[in-house]
């Protein structure tokens, strides 16, 4: 039993050094929660069980049906990192990219590049989801959008277009009020 825990103590501790650094919080930066939708092109698939037509498309059964993945009300935040002041985290919390996903994750796409006016620009950045770690599969590329920030320096509103892995996946949301 005794080794079975130090096992255990020792893989949870190999993991948290293993996931990259999240940045340190700048605490007056313009961050703030933001709520808003996830599409995912073709992210969500289901099996014809019978001959059909969707969409003009005729599928026989047995046919994989793919259309897009759409999640709503997924909270999203932004972290300045103290190092690297044009350079943020974006977590994206408790999101799912398929129907197909049996639980949702709080993604981090660390060190984005986001310049004075709020574009946003990345490419090949290896997301991450807390202990569990990188998720090389899913490497961010083409990531571009805009953070519009209000006059209390609160990010009001962001844009991401990007693709995950292979699918290519947006995110628009709007600031919401802090609780």
């Amino acid at each position: 039993m005794m080794k079975k825990t130090l096992f255990l103590a020792f893989a949870a501790a190999l993991l948290a050094a293993c996931a990259p650094a999240p940045g340190i919080f700048v605490p007056d930066t313009p961050t703030g929660r933001i709520t808003g939708t996830v599409t995912v092109t073709d992210g969500s698939y289901d099996i014809a069980s019978q001959d059909t037509t969707v969409g003009g498309t005729a599928y026989h059964k047995g046919d994989t049906i793919y259309y897009d993945y759409i999640g709503n009300n997924i909270e999203a935040e932004l972290t300045q990192l103290k190092d690297a002041p044009q350079k943020y985290n974006i977590v994206l919390y408790r999101v799912c990219f398929s129907n197909h996903m049996p639980v949702t994750i709080d993604m981090t796409i660390p060190a984005v590049g986001i310049d004075s006016k709020g574009v946003i620009s990345g490419d090949s950045i290896v997301p991450y989801a807390g202990i569990l770690g990188e998720y090389p599969r899913y490497t961010v590329r083409n990531l571009t959008g805009r953070v519009v920030f209000d006059a209390e320096g609160k990010a009001g509103a962001l844009t991401l277009d990007m693709l995950c892995g292979k699918y290519p996946t947006s995110y628009q949301g709007m600031y919401m009020s802090e609780k």
